[in-house]
């Protein structure tokens, strides 16, 4: 039995007599790099499709006065995500005034699904009581080559609910996941710096302690001396 895995982009799905449909996909030059044979050999034979995105589409919604989100993320030293208080909302919370009516927009937003499925597996993502379930153990699984049918069989739902699950999870916590990617990138851009920086601390401490033992003038004990040339006289005698 043939099998054959590749990344492609979904470019039209068409309408053809007799109820069939026509799903057409456009792959770069090296999609198929050592596939294609195979692939060929599949034309005319009825095949298993599973077509996963690779994109994530969430919503984000905007201040219209603003136009920023009305709902931003910080990311403290852990990597934890916490959702960040807009300034008016903070403030007439502790005025106890009554919440401002602000105009807002709903844009959609795209984030790599690899961004979303790592911030999953790092253990950090946000639970949810309407989504009772280890996403982080769904993901792994599944990620691993496990399908979804074997994965609802165990939680005794359907194949069609855990992907819906799934979807729904990824959409929830993709703007902590993007947060959460631009904290560690930083990271880990800012890591080999810091090094750096510290190297160079402990090269200008000890060129200074260098300058320091080289300027200071050599003390000698007088007394010393006197005793030497006097035992060094006493030698010429003999």
């Amino acid at each position: 039995m043939s099998f054959v895995d590749f990344k492609a982009l979904v470019k039209k799905v068409n309408l053809k007599p007799k109820g069939v449909k026509e799903i057409v996909l456009e792959i770069n030059d090296t999609g198929l790099d050592g596939k294609l044979n195979k692939l060929s050999e599949m034309i005319d034979q009825k095949v298993k499709v599973d077509l996963d995105s690779l994109v994530v589409n969430y919503n984000v919604t905007i201040n219209a006065k603003t136009n920023k989100p009305v709902t931003e993320y910080k990311v403290d030293d852990k990597g934890i995500v916490s959702e960040v208080q807009p300034t008016h909302e903070q403030l007439e919370a502790d005025l106890s005034l009554p919440p401002e009516k602000v105009k807002t927009r709903v844009e959609e937003e795209q984030v790599d699904l690899e961004i979303v499925d790592n911030f999953i597996l790092s253990g950090l993502s946000p639970n949810y009581v309407d989504l009772p379930y280890d996403f982080a153990n769904i993901v792994k699984r599944k990620l691993e080559g496990e399908s979804y049918y074997k994965l609802a069989n165990e939680l005794e739902i359907s194949s069609g609910k855990i992907v819906e699950y799934v979807d729904e999870y990824r959409k929830r916590v993709a703007a902590s996941a993007l947060a959460w990617h631009e904290w560690k990138e930083e990271q880990e851009s800012n890591g080999p710096v810091e090094s750096e920086v510290e190297l160079l601390e402990v090269e200008d401490n000890g060129a200074e302690i260098m300058n320091d033992v080289q300027d200071e003038p050599l003390e000698v004990d007088e007394s010393e001396v006197a005793e030497e040339d006097i035992d060094l006289s006493d030698e010429e005698k003999f």
